[in-house]
């Protein structure tokens, strides 16, 4: 019985231990993938400004009723 949990508590620290590193790994390439992610952002253009504009009088016309 004491022999079952030693092996269960060598299994759980190596897991344990592989999924740390593997866990790194991941995190490694989400920071790597965040520091070169370089997408621009969009100027706000005069059709989006329109639409903008419309929406918010729909939304006056429909709040006044």
């Amino acid at each position: 019985m004491i022999y079952l949990i030693l092996v269960l508590t060598i299994v759980n620290t190596i897991l344990i231990f592989f999924f740390y590193k593997k866990q790194n790994r991941v995190n490694q390439q989400i920071i790597e993938t965040l520091k070169t992610d370089t997408t621009e952002i969009e100027d706000i253009s005069e059709e989006n400004k329109q639409h903008i504009d419309d929406i918010l009088k729909m939304r006056e016309m429909y709040e006044s009723d």
